[in-house]
C-alpha cells in the first residue's frame, strides 16, 4: 500500500522466508496473556523494530503500516483460556517434554506444534502474503498451572542470535524498562553485503571447502544414499533433559577422557559457553556416528555465527542489535574412526581444526560470496560437500544465546495463581521449537543444544535413528 513504510529484505533473510518457525516458551506459572501481548505490540511499534511487525509482499520488501490498527496489527495474537485445566490433564500438552528428577529422553512428536499456533493460522509464507497478515504471531495457552507462550515467524524475520535479542527486548518492555531497549540495526542496509563490498581491497580468498563440493555423478550417488538412509533408518525426534548434577558428571567424564591430549586448545575449565558446546556436541556426535557403518566417513556440519566473525558488525553492534540472518557453515570431513573410535579428544581436536580454518573473517566472506552467487537469481545453496559416501550430522548450539535465561516475564506473572515450585515467577521452565512446514526428522541427522534453564539443567533436541537413541539411552545412564 502507498501509505506503508517499506523496508528491504536482505538476501539471506529472503532465502529463509519459507521456513516458518514456532518456538514455544513454557512457564510453570499463570501469566497475564494480555500484558505480554501489549508489551510485544508496543515493541513492534518502536522505531525500526517496526520492521518485524510488517508484511512481506513476496519480493525483497517488507511493508509496514505507518500506523498500526485493529485491521492491520503488528502481530497476530490468539489466546486459548484453559485455566480450568491442569497442563498434565490436557491430552496434547501432557505429552510436552518436561523437567524430570533424573536424566530423561522424551518423545517430541510433531503434532505438539498445534499448541503453538492458532487453528486458523497461515501454514505457509504464501498464505501469509495472500491474507495480508503480520509476519509474527503470538499464541498463548493458559492452563491452571502453566502458560505456553509461542512465537511464530518466517525465518526471514530473524536468525537464532537475533531471536535471543528479540526476547531480551520483549522482556524489557514487559518490565516497563522501555528506555533500555536497544536500537534495531541493519533494517535498511544489508550488513553482509556491505562487509563483502568493504573487503574489495583484500585479495579474494578461496573458500576452503568449495573444492569438496559434490557435483555430477558424485552428487547423484550421495543423494541416492541419503534417501535410502531415510527409508531404511527413519529418524525419531526426541528431547534430552540433563539435570545439572548429571550434566556436571558428564562434562567431568568428558574432560577426564581427553585430559591427556595437551593439544586440545578448546577444552578448558568450562567457564566459557563455547567450551561446553564443543565438548557436548562432540559427545553426542560420537554417539550418532557410532551406529553408522564403519567404512563410511562422517561429515559434521557446524553452524557459524556471522556477527561474531565480521569486525565491522562487531563494532556496529556496540550501538544496538542486529537480528538479520548471518548464518555460515563449517564442514568437518572425518573418518569413521576419528568420529567414533579414536577417543573424544581426537574428535574434538579434529572438529576444532576444521572450524578454526573455516571461521576466519576472510573465509566467512568467501562463503558469503559463494552463497550470494548461488542464490541472488532465485537459486538455492545446498549443503552438499564432502565425500559422496559420507554420513552427515548437523550440529548447532544456542548455549551462548542463553534463550532460556534471557526471558524475564515476572512483571506478567499472576503470582496468586502460581504453582511453579522452585522456578522463579516469570522464568521459563523449558522451550520447544518446531518448523511448521519443514519438520525435523526429514533430513540429515541433527543435534541441537537448546540451552540451560534457570537451574543449570541442559535441554537438547535431536533427530536421530532409533538405534542411535538406544545408544544414547545406555550411555547417559552412567551419569544419572
Amino acid at each position: 500500500m502507498e501509505e506503508d513504510d517499506v523496508y528491504p529484505i536482505h538476501l539471506q533473510d529472503f532465502n529463509f522466508r519459507k521456513l516458518i518457525m514456532v518456538c514455544t516458551l513454557r512457564f510453570d506459572h499463570v501469566l497475564d496473556a494480555y500484558k505480554l501481548h501489549t508489551a510485544l505490540a508496543r515493541l513492534l511499534e518502536k522505531s525500526d523494530w517496526r520492521k518485524l511487525g510488517g508484511r512481506s509482499d513476496g519480493k525483497l520488501e517488507i511493508h509496514v503500516p505507518k500506523k498500526f490498527s485493529v485491521k492491520r496489527p503488528p502481530v497476530r495474537f490468539s489466546h486459548d483460556d484453559l485455566t480450568d485445566t491442569l497442563v498434565a490433564d490436557h491430552e496434547l500438552a501432557s505429552k510436552l517434554p518436561f523437567p524430570t528428577e533424573g536424566i530423561s529422553v522424551q518423545p517430541n512428536q510433531y503434532n505438539l506444534i498445534e499448541l503453538g499456533v492458532a487453528q486458523d493460522a497461515p501454514k505457509t509464507f504464501d498464505q501469509m502474503m495472500d491474507r495480508d497478515v503480520p509476519q509474527m504471531s503470538l499464541h498463548i495457552v493458559s492452563f491452571q498451572d502453566a502458560t505456553l507462550v509461542s512465537i511464530g515467524w518466517p525465518h526471514s524475520v530473524m536468525g537464532g542470535q537475533g531471536f535471543g535479542d528479540f526476547l531480551r527486548a520483549w522482556s524489557l518492555m514487559v518490565e516497563g524498562r522501555e528506555s533500555e531497549v536497544p536500537r534495531l540495526l541493519g533494517t535498511k542496509e544489508d550488513v553482509l553485503l556491505q562487509a563483502e563490498n568493504n573487503d574489495f581491497a583484500v585479495p579474494e580468498e578461496e573458500w576452503v571447502v568449495q573444492k569438496c563440493r559434490l557435483i555430477g555423478i558424485n552428487l547423484i550417488l550421495f543423494l541416492l544414499r541419503f534417501v535410502w538412509s531415510l527409508f531404511w533408518t527413519p529418524q525419531e525426534v526426541k528431547t534430552v533433559f540433563l539435570p545439572k548434577k548429571a550434566l556436571n558428571k558428564l562434562q567431568l567424564a568428558c574432560r577426564d577422557e581427553i585430559s591427556s591430549d595437551t593439544s586440545l586448545e578448546v577444552v578448558g575449565s568450562g567457564d566459557k559457553p563455547y567450551e561446553d558446546e564443543s565438548v557436548l556436541l562432540a559427545y553426542f556426535a560420537r554417539l550418532a556416528a557410532s551406529t553408522v557403518y564403519s567404512h563410511r566417513p562422517i561429515t559434521l556440519v557446524n553452524f557459524l555465527k556471522g556477527r561474531q566473525l565480521l569486525s565491522s558488525i562487531r563494532q556496529e553492534n556496540a550501538g544496538g542489535v542486529n537480528v538479520q540472518n548471518m548464518t555460515g557453515y563449517a564442514f568437518s570431513f572425518l573418518t569413521n574412526k576419528v568420529a567414533s573410535g579414536s577417543g573424544l579428544g581426537v574428535l574434538v581436536r579434529e572438529n576444532a581444526r576444521h572450524m578454526r580454518e573455516q571461521s576466519t573473517e576472510q573465509q566467512y566472506l568467501s562463503f558469503l560470496r559463494i552463497y550470494r552467487r548461488a542464490t541472488q537469481n532465485g537459486g538455492t545453496f545446498k549443503l552438499f560437500y564432502g565425500p559422496r559416501d559420507a554420513h552427515v550430522i548437523v550440529c548447532n548450539s544456542f548455549l551462548e544465546e542463553d534463550l532460556l535465561g534471557t526471558v524475564n516475564f515476572e512483571a506478567a506473572a499472576l503470582t496468586e495463581h502460581s504453582t511453579s515450585g522452585d522456578t522463579p515467577p516469570g522464568t521459563m521452565t523449558c522451550l520447544y521449537y518446531h518448523i511448521m512446514n519443514n519438520r525435523l526428522g526429514c533430513g540429515s541427522d541433527c543435534i541441537y543444544l537448546l540451552g540451560k534453564d534457570w537451574a543449570g539443567n541442559l535441554w537438547a533436541t535431536a533427530a536421530l535413528p532409533r538405534k542411535t537413541w538406544q545408544n544414547i539411552d545406555l550411555a547417559l545412564k552412567h551419569y544419572d
